[in-house]
């Protein structure tokens, strides 16, 4: 019963993360798009790194 408990709860984290990692992708498209980047570099940068280009992207706009 316990290990079933466990399971339930891995699974649900497992969702949260993906869509944490998914919403951050948009967050961060979103933000290259107003920024006027090319739609083929906010693919290539989101894709492959979804958080790393959030982070990116709200230091940008610290920044600037």
């Amino acid at each position: 019963m316990a290990r079933a408990g466990r399971v339930e709860t891995q699974s649900s984290m497992r969702r949260v993360i993906l869509f944490a990692t998914v919403a951050s992708g948009f967050i961060a498209a979103y933000l290259m798009y107003r920024r006027g980047e090319s739609l083929g570099s906010i693919a290539k940068q989101t894709i492959t790194n979804p958080v790393g280009s959030l982070v990116s992207e709200v230091k940008t706009r610290a920044n600037g």
